[in-house]
């Protein structure tokens, strides 16, 4: 998970905090996933969730509780919190397992994938609107379905450096699908032309990038304001390609539930229109995350205070 410098702004500067767990410590959970035995990674994962949970001076560990008090409506138990870090680990581990022995070890349900195969069949691309909910790599499984299905991913790679180069060692195959965020003008070029050669580009859409980020909205969610990017919506609707709401859901150990979900049609929206269009688009998409987190909350894994004050 990552960590937080003291005096980092949570709302807006989440891309300056520090990624926290050692090299060696990721090199280790890359070992035990290439064959990793349940006796010996499913209690270690419910150790490493203790001490997630009963250590709150991780800001990590202050924003699940802060975040699982909004969504209870009351402080979260310790095994409440627990919970909440055990799914975010067998997430993480199973991203490892994902990566390097593929999908076909897990179970992975899927519903709402057809609007996915007629886009594949007519050779045409589509946004892919996630959320730090479940797993992005699970939504992999369609790769077995879909034969033609090409997805690039866009990430903040500086900020998890170290956990990324593990991946990518893992995987080689990981850095030519990604598109990084950081390198702002050329991201944007670069999702444009992924678009136009019908592919598909997952974004995330529940924390800004960066801070210096211009196209941003403030849209209520839980209770409160967060700021989201428009920048899914004002893509889309410039390459004229719908927008899928997609997530896959940590269920149980090596089963997962993916849910896709037709948001933006792809019709052609003037201009003038589009920043006006993009704003309602923002606050239907923080609507629909927060029916997924009433679902289910321990699969939210924005381990950061990205409420503002």
């Amino acid at each position: 998970m990552a960590e937080q410098e003291t005096g980092v702004d949570q709302a807006t500067g989440w891309t300056k905090a520090r990624e926290s767990g050692s090299l060696w410590q990721l090199k280790f959970m890359r070992l035990l996933a290439s064959r990793p035995p349940s006796l010996i990674y499913v209690p270690l994962l419910w150790g490493i969730a203790l001490v997630f949970a009963i250590d709150k001076r991780r800001l990590s560990t202050r924003a699940s509780i802060a975040f699982l008090t909004r969504i209870l409506g009351r402080a979260p138990t310790l095994l409440e919190r627990m919970r909440h870090a055990r799914t975010f680990s067998h997430a993480f581990f199973d991203r490892v397992r994902l990566l390097g022995r593929g999908v076909e070890q897990f179970t992975v349900s899927t519903r709402g994938a057809k609007p996915i195969q007629d886009l594949v069949n007519q050779g045409k691309g589509a946004v892919l609107l996630g959320a730090h909910y479940g797993s992005f790599e699970a939504l992999r499984a369609l790769d077995r379905e879909l034969p033609g299905l090409s997805v690039r991913y866009m990430m903040f790679t500086q900020h998890a450096s170290k956990s990324t180069g593990i991946l990518e060692g893992i995987n080689p195959d990981v850095s030519e699908k990604i598109i990084a965020l950081e390198n702002g003008p050329m991201a944007m070029i670069q999702v444009s032309d992924a678009l136009s050669r019908g592919e598909f580009v997952a974004i995330l859409g529940d924390r800004l990038p960066d801070a210096t980020v211009r196209a941003k909205q403030d849209v209520s969610f839980l209770g409160d304001e967060i700021e989201v990017p428009l920048s899914p919506y004002l893509t889309a609707m410039a390459a004229r390609v719908p927008i899928i709401l997609s997530f896959a859901r940590w269920e149980s150990r090596d089963h997962y539930a993916a849910e896709f979900t037709q948001f933006y049609d792809g019709a052609p929206v003037p201009r003038p229109e589009r920043a006006e269009a993009a704003a309602h688009m923002a606050q239907d998409y923080a609507k629909a995350l927060e029916g997924w987190c009433r679902v289910d909350p321990y699969n939210w894994f924005n381990f950061f205070d990205i409420w503002r004050r």
